[in-house]
């Protein structure tokens, strides 16, 4: 049985992508929750200039606490070709890790900043991208918190039914 892999990528790995992360993942708990079976997927993230085992920040913890998901014992990783070639679908937050990952490995499977992601119409320049909260204040990071559960809701039924077909082609 195969399982669909989604590789969420920022720059540290400390904040925005293991937001991600958390949101997801919890949307597939959700899925759970409701009387459905768990689609089969396997959700990461990585960070294009991230050190390998950096904590998460504090205010992404409390960012995503406040809304009930725990990414307290997520620890940062590097992105590398191994997890790039590995993923089937890999969300960035901004446009310049997009270009980063088709210079270094064009043969990635999908890559797609994450605002653009499922849109028939594409967005440019600062449109596309999740803001980077790093430095700034609590507040920031329950903006970005927000625009990215809100990002993940819209996209989650998408990626449910991709894990699923991927499934019954394994």
């Amino acid at each position: 049985m195969g399982t669909y892999k989604v590789l969420f990528v920022c720059t540290g790995n400390i904040c925005r992508s293991p937001m991600a992360e958390g949101i997801l993942n919890d949307r597939i708990l959700d899925e759970v929750d409701a009387g459905g079976k768990p689609p089969p997927l396997k959700v990461m993230s990585a960070g294009t200039h991230a050190m390998d085992g950096d904590s998460t920040t504090e205010y992404a913890v409390v960012a995503a606490e406040r809304n009930g998901i725990n990414i307290r014992s997520h620890r940062s990783r590097r992105l590398t070709g191994e997890l790039v070639l590995d993923a089937d679908l890999i969300l960035t937050m901004e446009q310049m890790h997009t270009r980063m990952i088709g210079e270094n490995w064009p043969e990635a499977h999908e890559v797609c900043e994450l605002k653009n992601f499922g849109r028939t119409r594409k967005r440019e320049g600062y449109e596309a991208e999740i803001p980077d909260p790093i430095g700034l204040d609590l507040d920031i990071y329950l903006n970005v918190f927000a625009e990215l559960k809100a990002e993940i809701d819209r996209i989650s039924p998408l990626i449910f039914s991709r894990a699923e077909e991927y499934r019954s082609r394994r």
